[in-house]
């Protein structure tokens, strides 16, 4: 069953309704809340690492500091704390916002608000479990996770992925990636130095992504090729081999068209590299490469380690020449094929339009397939059956995923509609012109 999630007068959000398939898609003007329902189901989808978090810090007690701390009350109360600094105060929340996350038929979350005794107080978040959740929770008090040893941490972390029905690692890549990349060399010292209150008002999806990345630049030290080189190189390797050498190769080509260079982290220093010599400073390169990078640095790790991952990207085609964006768009389908899930949000009628064709690509007859093939990888195309795709605009949500003409495909005037409305525009300046009124 796919997860569901419901938002109710949560920021420009008024109503909306999202099913999350294997690979699903957000469009829409900028300020309708892309980002409110990409935050909403990272908020959700990442409760049980979580959970997972206070049990490796020993339990509530440990956790909190607190002697008579339980596991109902951590658990809100870490919550709470994400929940306030992905969307910001509660006091100024309409008092009618809801979330509901439901996880399969029986497990949900629900997120609502309450206020104080009297009509001035603010309004306060609380949460309400399902009751096989709420039980779950009841049940850990007889546990002690003090030394917790690593198969101890496997089965826990099994039990909860059974539990929410998510096998997958949460992953959130945001929007202004260049920003981060152009202080590559001050990352470590700002999270050295900044005391715990500053750290705070980070926004919380940018902490998370610097530090994924700050803790995965030693893994590319020798660049993206050369981690390749060293598996493909190994005897002991070979099933792995067999099993992702396809999907890494067409990731590396995909990568080299939109890069023009190779990344390494060398003596603590990012660079790009345009040849075996030549490199410049990761700061230094075009605002594009700044924003892809570690798109393309992130999908090979997964890819190579095999890790179950759900992936939340925000606007890939960020500075990037249409081209590229439809290069950035075909590898992100590829990810999304290897046993991966991704919510993709975009204003990008190149990347919608590259999600179309490899959705009719999928329902090419079986006869044509073997010549598609040849020009459209097969690991790219587009299962509909595993996609969604929806436009969001004026608080609510449409599904844009329909029939058309016996395809299932992303409604056309949802691509073409900012460029309609420019040739439209066109036109009427051009009769002006012709009739000599301009």
């Amino acid at each position: 069953m796919a997860h569901q999630m419901t938002i109710h007068n949560l920021g420009p959000i008024q109503d909306c309704t999202l099913e999350l398939r294997n690979f699903t898609v957000l469009a829409g003007p900028q300020s309708n809340g892309k980002s409110t329902i990409a935050k909403a189901v990272y908020f959700f989808r990442t409760v049980k690492q979580d959970i997972l978090q206070i049990m490796m810090q020993g339990g509530p007690k440990n956790a909190t500091g607190l002697s008579g701390a339980k596991w109902d009350m951590t658990v809100k109360a870490r919550m709470r704390e994400k929940f306030l600094q992905l969307f910001g105060t509660s006091w100024v929340m309409p008092p009618d916002m809801e979330l509901v996350y439901h996880y399969n038929g029986k497990n949900y979350i629900r997120v609502f608000l309450i206020n104080g005794k009297n009509q001035t107080d603010h309004n306060y978040i609380d949460f309400e479990f399902s009751d096989q959740l709420q039980d779950y929770l009841v049940d850990l008090e007889e546990h002690s996770f003090l030394n917790l040893l690593p198969g101890q941490r496997e089965s826990e972390e099994t039990h909860l992925n059974r539990l929410f029905d998510d096998p997958y690692e949460t992953v959130f890549i945001p929007a202004g990636r260049n920003l981060i990349t152009l202080l590559s060399t001050q990352l470590n010292y700002i999270f050295t130095s900044l005391e715990g209150s500053q750290l705070r008002n980070i926004d919380y999806i940018t902490k998370r992504y610097t530090e994924l990345i700050l803790k995965l630049k030693p893994y590319f030290q020798d660049g993206m090729e050369a981690v390749w080189e060293s598996v493909k190189s190994d005897a002991e390797k070979t099933a792995k081999k067999r099993r992702v050498g396809p999907i890494i190769n067409l990731l590396l080509n995909i990568a080299d068209q939109v890069l023009h260079g190779s990344y390494k982290y060398v003596d603590g220093e990012e660079r790009l590299y345009l040849d075996s010599a030549n490199y410049v400073k990761i700061n230094l390169a075009s605002s594009g490469q700044q924003e892809v990078v570690w798109i393309f640095n992130l999908l090979f790790y997964y890819l190579l380690e095999e890790k179950k991952v759900f992936l939340i990207l925000e606007e890939p085609e960020s500075h990037l020449y249409p081209e590229s964006q439809r290069l950035i768009a075909e590898v992100l389908s590829l990810f999304a094929n290897s046993d991966k899930q991704m919510l993709v949000t975009t204003h990008s009628p190149y990347i919608l339009g590259t999600f179309n064709y490899l959705l009719i690509a999928a329902q090419c007859p079986e006869q044509h397939q073997v010549e598609l093939s040849k020009s459209v990888h097969k690991r790219m195309w587009l299962e509909p059956q595993k996609s969604g795709a929806y436009f969001i605009q004026n608080g609510s949500l449409t599904n844009i995923l329909v029939e058309e003409d016996g395809l299932t495909l992303i409604k056309n005037e949802v691509i073409d509609g900012a460029s309609a409305e420019i040739n439209n525009r066109s036109d009427i300046a051009l009769e002006l012109l012709e009739t000599g009124d301009v």
